[in-house]
């Protein structure tokens, strides 16, 4: 029996995405590894470019693969993320002129991500 075609749209995005997950964890591990040795870390750094294009061609594939139920809920979550998260680093980025310290980026990286949870969480609960 053959698979589904979300069966399939699944596998392909699970490789596409873990390819890119691969790549960039090389990438990341290639550009430290070379910080100090007097090679330049930006060179291995540049696999962090295919691997961010897998991942969201895997992103961008599997959305297209929904139906519009489906859609809508991503949709929903991306909207509701996009405004959790450039309020929360526009506020932050405001407060360190005044009171906060100087935050890393993978602070911001860290709101995004929660952003897209709660999204992606608000979402699964008003369309359960």
């Amino acid at each position: 029996m053959a698979p589904s075609a979300r069966t399939r749209a699944n596998r392909a995005f699970a490789l596409r995405f873990t390819a890119g997950i691969v790549l960039y964890g090389v990438g990341l591990t290639l550009a430290t590894l070379a910080d100090g040795t007097g090679f330049p870390a930006w060179i291995p750094a540049l696999l962090i470019v295919p691997a961010v294009i897998l991942m969201a061609w895997a992103n961008i594939d599997m959305y297209r693969s929904g139906d519009e139920f489906q859609r809508r809920k991503i949709a929903e979550a991306v909207l509701l993320a996009f405004v959790l998260s450039t309020s929360l680093i526009l506020a932050v980025g405001f407060l360190q002129f005044f009171l906060l310290p100087a935050m890393n980026w993978i602070f911001a990286f860290s709101i995004l991500m929660l952003s897209w949870l709660a999204g992606t969480v608000v979402s699964a609960v008003r369309y359960r």
